[in-house]
């Protein structure tokens, strides 16, 4: 017997809700499977974008440190303050002077004018002390010097002039007065002996004019770290220059692919905060190191503080904002739950 149309209708209307079910069923599971990609490559840039932002502070901070003169000039001011640092360079200038002048050959001159080979016991202790007070006349002055403020005014000067150099001896070239050679970075102050020497003649110092223009050479920085940092210079300025462009496009990419962008906002948060901290480690880390590696460990701390205070300010900056952004994000996320 032969089935009926209806029959037939009737037979055909579960099979049409069959399909209609596996294809809602399909397009779930294809809808699954791309927000899991989308969270995946979201969590992926927001990983790589707060990467780059950690170390484009660093390299944007160094190329602003080392590269721009006021800057530089800035950071070394600290170092030219301190105490210690200026008896080691009012001790390099004294010694540059009295070799200048020669004071053993003048002390042997003194001998002669005595009108005897072999001037008796007093009148070389006479002459000694003649020299002596000679030396100890330009040691006052020089220590004098170094501790006013033109002292300051002339040390800005040297490294504002010896700036230019700095690009130069990183690069090798060693063109200024700022020169980098083997572990050690030094500031020729020859122009402080000039100015020491105005002020002698001022004061009628007979020898004043026997100085001639000498180097006198100031070791800026010694460590082993110096070669790296020449090596470092091209990668500083490119990473300075793109890595925060990089960053913005990878935040970018994270916020419009995200399916819920508190979420993202959350991950970022916390991973900034995470790195901030760990830079903030690492610098305290990397002060240790360069201490135990400075060839004049006394001098070490006062210049790493000097061009690495701005840099842990930052961080510390890094690592508020990121907190904030963490706990402003969960709150936002703790309300639409709620009101959900």
């Amino acid at each position: 017997m032969s089935e009926t149309p209806s029959e037939e209708a009737g037979s055909a209307a579960p099979s049409e809700a069959e399909a209609g079910t596996d294809a809602e069923a399909a397009e779930e599971r294809k809808g699954g499977v791309g927000r899991v990609v989308r969270w995946v490559v979201a969590v992926l840039a927001c990983v790589l974008a707060v990467v780059a932002v950690t170390g484009a502070v660093a390299a944007y901070y160094a190329r602003l440190e080392l590269l721009t003169t006021d800057r530089f000039v800035e950071r070394t001011e600290p170092i030219a303050e301190d105490e210690q640092v200026q008896a080691a360079v009012a001790k390099t200038i004294t010694t540059e002077i009295t070799n200048a002048i020669d004071l053993d050959a003048i002390s042997s001159q003194a001998a002669g004018w005595a009108g005897v080979e072999n001037p008796p016991a007093y009148i070389e202790d006479l002459i000694a002390s003649a020299a002596e007070t000679l030396r100890a006349y330009i040691e006052t002055e020089v220590n004098e010097f170094v501790a006013s403020p033109a002292f300051l005014k002339v040390w800005d000067a040297a490294v504002t002039e010896a700036h230019s150099s700095l690009v130069s001896a990183l690069e090798g070239e060693n063109t200024g007065s700022l020169k980098a050679e083997g572990n050690t970075l030094t500031l020729d102050l020859g122009r402080v002996v000039e100015v020491v020497k105005e002020r002698l003649a001022e004061n009628d110092f007979a020898y004043a004019a026997d100085i001639p223009a000498v180097e006198a050479e100031y070791v800026l920085l010694d460590s082993s770290q110096v070669p790296e940092l020449q090596e470092r210079t091209e990668q500083l300025r490119w990473a300075a220059t793109w890595l925060p462009w990089i960053a913005l496009g990878l935040l970018v990419v994270a916020v419009v692919v995200a399916p819920r962008r508190w979420v993202a906002a959350l991950v970022v948060g916390v991973l900034a905060a995470i790195l901030a901290g760990v830079a903030l480690i690492a610098l305290g880390m990397g002060r240790e190191r360069f201490i135990e590696q400075a060839g004049d460990a006394s001098f070490a701390p006062i210049t790493f503080d000097a061009f690495t205070s701005g840099l842990k300010g930052s961080y510390v900056a890094m690592l508020v904002a990121a907190i904030v952004v963490a706990v402003a994000s969960a709150g936002a996320l703790f309300l639409r739950r709620k009101r959900a």
